[in-house]
């Protein structure tokens, strides 16, 4: 850790009051600032596939396609031929936000993103007289892109100061996934699948954030001291290990049950910080101030876990219930100095109140079953709330999908909406007495090859 001061006694005040004046923009302490964690995908595990995100992720106790290694592995042993699959997704997202004091930093910023979503492979195969399976997956889980543009004015001990600030995330969490499953007995199957959180293969495992503030502090007179304010903060090398373990029983010619746990783990990531806040003053002097900061961190990740059932009224109507529950209580960076603290407060464990968030995800598929193909008709509805301070967010969502099946391929394409109302600061960073409203858009397309 490095830090710099070149400041004199004589401009110390003024100083001063600009940087308390800043506290709109960057928290009115250093360790708050640096560590959030802002999903801008729902952090809430969550498994791909354009099928199951038609149904509303409502898929724990479907789980009959290769992506079963993401929502439940156990689902895996109903496939009856080696696949290939791949998702590609497209990702928009809307925040209408405003702050409470600040009318006028009122605004909205649009951030989109398109990228592989899933990939796998599987091979089923019988062995001892039990039908097993073995896939290799690849999954897309967490995305961080962000970007916010705000203005603001304020008055403090006869100074009036002006700010304009621009904030920029980006970033992904992915993993190599390989499973396995096996059928116990012809209605019970069990399975796991063992994620591998690198950033030593084809991408990059981390997020980076880039925050400009410029303010102009300023008398009655006009005249004035301009502040230039840059932050740039890096988590990188995100490396971890954790696994899904599932089962998948089919109580009858109707009912299937089925539940998953993910377990918890601890990530190491490497941690970067650089400021630099530079001074202008009325006389044309000029000074700088530097932090540099750079540790080995640990993110501890919570447990999750969730069951689902699934009702077959018939070869061409099926629906779906899940439950999932994530106990974001335990999810906590350890910083170099031995600090607990809350990504979703920024505060330290024991000052943070955050609870564990529930996810009820609902859906349906019927099937038009043709001479030449098969063409489904999906839709769900879920509630799917993300973790905040005392109390969770509140987010809602619905889902439609199609697709189609023509000899060995088959397509499948989804839509989801995800939308939450005045959901509070953990959208806008630490900028406190934050309001915002949140769209989201998610079309996810999906390939599956049967050889």
């Amino acid at each position: 850790m490095n830090i710099e001061y070149k400041i004199s006694a004589s401009r110390m005040y003024p100083v001063l009051m600009c940087i308390f004046g800043l506290a709109l923009w960057c928290g009115t302490a250093q360790a708050q600032y640096t560590q959030y964690a802002v999903f801008t995908s729902s952090p809430n595990p969550v498994g791909s596939g354009a099928r199951a995100i038609g149904m509303g992720g409502a898929f724990i106790a479907v789980a009959d396609d290769a992506t079963a290694a993401s929502w439940n592995p156990a689902g895996l042993t109903q496939l009856r031929k080696p696949e290939f699959s791949f998702a590609y997704s497209y990702f928009r997202r809307r925040e209408e936000y405003r702050v409470a004091d600040h009318p006028e930093a009122t605004g909205s910023s649009v951030v989109s993103n398109d990228d592989l979503n899933y990939l796998s492979i599987a091979y089923p195969f019988t062995l001892f007289e039990r039908n097993m399976i073995v896939s290799l997956n690849y999954q897309l889980l967490y995305e961080f892109n962000k970007q916010i543009n705000m203005f603001a004015k304020d008055a403090n001990s006869g100074y009036s100061i002006e700010q304009k600030m621009h904030y920029r995330q980006e970033g992904k969490l992915r993993t190599l996934s390989p499973a396995y499953a096996i059928q116990i007995t012809p209605r019970l199957s069990l399975g796991v699948t063992f994620n591998w959180w690198t950033d030593n293969l084809f991408w990059r495992n981390g997020w980076q954030t880039d925050e400009v503030v410029k303010a102009y502090m300023f008398s009655s007179s006009r005249s004035g001291t301009e502040f230039n304010l840059h932050y740039h903060e890096r988590y990188y090398d995100f490396t971890g290990f954790n696994m899904n373990l599932g089962f998948l029983w089919h109580a009858n010619r109707m009912v299937t049950i089925g539940g998953v746990l993910k377990t918890p783990f601890t990530a190491h990531v490497k941690h970067k910080r650089q400021d630099e806040t530079v001074i202008y003053y009325p006389d044309l002097t000029m000074d700088k101030i530097p932090y540099y900061l750079r540790e080995n961190v640990r993110l501890h990740m919570p447990l999750s876990f969730g069951f689902g059932i699934a009702l077959r009224f018939s070869d061409a109507l099926t629906m779906s219930l899940d439950i999932y529950h994530t106990q974001w209580s335990k999810f906590i960076l350890e910083n170099s100095s031995g600090e607990r603290i809350s990504p979703i407060t920024a505060k330290l464990t024991r000052d943070s109140h955050v609870s564990g968030t529930t996810q009820v995800r609902l859906g349906a598929e019927y099937l038009f079953i043709l001479t030449n193909t098969v063409i489904p008709v999906r839709g769900g509805l879920f509630y799917d709330p993300e973790p905040a301070d005392n109390h969770p967010a509140d987010f809602w969502g619905i889902t439609l999908g199609t697709g189609a099946s023509i000899k060995n391929a088959v397509f499948d394409i989804a839509y989801q909406y995800r939308q939450g109302n005045n959901v509070g600061k953990q959208a806008l960073t630490s900028i406190p007495g934050s309001e915002a409203d949140v769209f989201q858009h998610l079309i996810i397309a999906s390939l599956i090859y049967h050889f």
